[in-house]
C-alpha cells in the first residue's frame, strides 16, 4: 500500500507568482454565481435597515410563536439525523462483506440520493394511509411521519457517507485490535471512535439539509422554520424581510458547517478507497446481525416503496399517457435545466477544484465559504436572485429558463467541485508528477492527462448536478420563468391540491430520470476504487 501521505503537487507548475487576468475574470464569475445572489440579498437589506422600512431586531431574533416553531424544527431534523446514522453504520458496516467483483455496487445507494423528498412523501403516505397510521383517526402525527420521511429520503446520503468514514480508519489498527477483542468490540472502541470526525460531519451535513428543506412537513400540515421565510417572501414581496428572518437558520448553518470543517481538518484522516477496515468477515453478535438485518429492511423499503407505490398508481389510474402527454413541455424544460446546469457545473467546479485541491492551498475560511451555498435555505437562493437581476436591462435572464439554471448554480456547482477534489485526491500523486516532466502545454497535459484521470469525478458531478436540478423546487417556486412551469413545480401543485394519482405518472417519470443519473454516479464511485492508485496494489 502506498501511503497516502506523499505530498501533492499543485496543477501549476513551479515558480507560480499569482494568477493572471483571465484566472481573476475566471474567478469573478464563479463568485458571482454563487455569491451574486447572497450580495444582493445584503445589499437589499441593508438599505431596508438603513431607511427604517423593517424592524431588524424583531425579525432577525426568534421568539413566541417563531421560536417555538426553530425549537420543533431542530429537534425533528436531530430526529432525522440519529435515525439515518444509525441505521446508515449499521449497512455499511453490513455490505463490506460482499464479495469484491461486486464492489462498485457498494455505492448504489447513492442513485437514490437525488430522488426529491416530495416524491417520498407521496410514496409514504399513500402506504401510512392504507395503514391507517395518518389522516383523521391515525397513531401517527404529522410531526413524525415527516421525520420518518425525511429520513428515508436523505437515508442513502447516509449510507454513502457511512462507508467513506469506514474508509478512515487504517487496517493494521483493526487488525491489530482484532488479535485481542472480539470484532464488535472492535467497532465500538476502534473503528467507530476513529470514524467519528467525518460521521460526525456527516450527521451535520443530513441535519443541515433536512432543516433548510420546508416541502415535506407542509405536505404532512407540519409548519416549520423554512417555511416561514418562503411564506414571508410570498406575503411582502420584500427580500429584506425573508433574508432577516432567516438569519437563525444562517447561523446555525454557518456554525454546524465550521464545526466539521474544524473536527475534519484536526483529524488529518483520508479514506482509502476500496479498502475495508476487515482483513477478513468480521463475525457479529446474534443482536447484531438481527439490528443490520432491520437496518437492511429500511434499506430495501426505502427504495423500493416509491418505485412500487408510483408504478402501482399509475398503473391502477390509467393516468399514463394521458398525464404525460399534457406534461410533455414541462419535462422538456425541466431536462433543458438540469442539462444546463450539469454543463455549465462542471467548469465552475474544475476551477475551484484547482485552487481547493492544488497546492495552493486556501485558507479554511475560503473552503468553509464555498461549500457554504449547499446548506442554505433554498427559496433564499431564488429571493436573492430575485433582487440581483429584477431591474431594468435584465430582460435577457429575469423571467426566463436562466433563472432557475441559476438558481441551481448557485446551490449545486459546489458539489461538481466536491466530487473532482475527491477523485483528485484519489489519484497517485506521482502521475501528477509525471505529467508535468514532459513540460508540454497546459491544454495538451489537460486534455491527455487530467481529464483521463478525473473522468469518474467529472461523470459523478455531472450527474449529481444533473439529478439534483431535476428535482428542485424550494429556489424555482419563487424564479420560475411566467407561462412556464417545471415538472417539479407541476407535481408540487398537484400534491398540495389532490390528485395523487395523476401526479403519480410525473413522479415516475421523475424517479427514473434520477435514478438513470444516480446509477451512472454511483458507477463513477465505484471506478474511483478501481482505478485508485492509493489503496491496495491488486
Amino acid at each position: 500500500m502506498i501511503s497516502s501521505s506523499v505530498s501533492r503537487p499543485s496543477f501549476r507548475r513551479s515558480g507560480w507568482r499569482g494568477p493572471g487576468l483571465g484566472a481573476i475574470l475566471r474567478w469573478a464569475v464563479l463568485a458571482g454565481l454563487l455569491f451574486g445572489p447572497w450580495l444582493a440579498l445584503l445589499i437589499s437589506t441593508g438599505a431596508a435597515v438603513a431607511r427604517g422600512n423593517v424592524d431588524w431586531l424583531l425579525l432577525a431574533l426568534p421568539t413566541g410563536r417563531r421560536l417555538s416553531l426553530l425549537l420543533r424544527s431542530v429537534g425533528m431534523c436531530a430526529a432525522v439525523a440519529a435515525i439515518d446514522l444509525a441505521v446508515g453504520v449499521l449497512i455499511a458496516c453490513a455490505v463490506w462483506s460482499s464479495r469484491r467483483r461486486w464492489a462498485w455496487a457498494r455505492w448504489l445507494p447513492l442513485a437514490l440520493a437525488a430522488l426529491p423528498p416530495y416524491i417520498h412523501a407521496l410514496a409514504w403516505s399513500e402506504v401510512l394511509g392504507r395503514l391507517s397510521v395518518m389522516g383523521r383517526g391515525g397513531r401517527l402525527s404529522g410531526v413524525w411521519i415527516s421525520v420518518w420521511t425525511m429520513a428515508m429520503a436523505l437515508l442513502p446520503l447516509a449510507i454513502g457517507l457511512a462507508l467513506i468514514s469506514l474508509q478512515t480508519v487504517a487496517r493494521p489498527l483493526v487488525d491489530a485490535a482484532r488479535t485481542r477483542h472480539d470484532d464488535l468490540t472492535v467497532l465500538w472502541r476502534v473503528i467507530l471512535p476513529l470514524a467519528a470526525p467525518l460521521l460526525g460531519a456527516g450527521g451535520g451535513l443530513i441535519f443541515l439539509l433536512s432543516l433548510m428543506d420546508y416541502t415535506v412537513p407542509s405536505l404532512f400540515g407540519v409548519n416549520v422554520y423554512a417555511l416561514e421565510i418562503f411564506a414571508e417572501f410570498s406575503a411582502s414581496y420584500e427580500p429584506a424581510r425573508a433574508f432577516l428572518l432567516s438569519v437563525p437558520l444562517l447561523a446555525i448553518a454557518a456554525g454546524v458547517l465550521w464545526v466539521g470543517q474544524t473536527v475534519l481538518r484536526n483529524a488529518a484522516q483520508e479514506p482509502v478507497w476500496g479498502v475495508s477496515p476487515w482483513g477478513t468477515p468480521p463475525h457479529w453478535s446474534r443482536g447484531f446481525l438481527l439490528g443490520q438485518r432491520a437496518a437492511l429492511l429500511v434499506w430495501a423499503l426505502q427504495a423500493a416503496v416509491p418505485l412500487v407505490v408510483l408504478a402501482g398508481l399509475t398503473v391502477s389510474s390509467g393516468a399514463w399517457w394521458t398525464t404525460l402527454g399534457p406534461a410533455g413541455r414541462e419535462i422538456t424544460l425541466s431536462f433543458g435545466i438540469a442539462v444546463a446546469a450539469a454543463l455549465i457545473g462542471l467548469p465552475l467546479g474544475w476551477m475551484a477544484m484547482n485552487t481547493l485541491a492544488s497546492g495552493v492551498q486556501p485558507s479554511g475560511a475560503v473552503g468553509w465559504a464555498f461549500f457554504l451555498p449547499v446548506a442554505l435555505p433554498a427559496p433564499l437562493v431564488g429571493i436573492g436572485l430575485v433582487a440581483l437581476w429584477n431591474r431594468a436591462g435584465a430582460g435577457g435572464v429575469y423571467g426566463t429558463a436562466w433563472m432557475p439554471v441559476l438558481a441551481a448554480l448557485a446551490r449545486f456547482a459546489p458539489l461538481a467541485a466536491l466530487a473532482l477534489i475527491a477523485q483528485y485526491r484519489r489519484v497517485d500523486p506521482l502521475l501528477w508528477d509525471a505529467a508535468r516532466v514532459f513540460q508540454v502545454r497546459d491544454w495538451q497535459t489537460t486534455r491527455r492527462v487530467r481529464v483521463p484521470l478525473l473522468a469518474p469525478g467529472l461523470a459523478a458531478g455531472a450527474s449529481l448536478v444533473f439529478a439534483l436540478t431535476l428535482g428542485e423546487l424550494g429556489a424555482t417556486l419563487i424564479v420560475a420563468p411566467p407561462g412556464q412551469t417545471t415538472l417539479t413545480l407541476r407535481i408540487y401543485n398537484y400534491l398540495h391540491y389532490g390528485g395523487s394519482d395523476v401526479v403519480a405518472g410525473l413522479c415516475l417519470v421523475m424517479l427514473l430520470l434520477t435514478l438513470a443519473a444516480g446509477v451512472l454516479g454511483a458507477y463513477a464511485m465505484g471506478a474511483w476504487s478501481r482505478r485508485n492508485s492509493l489503496g491496495e496494489i491488486r
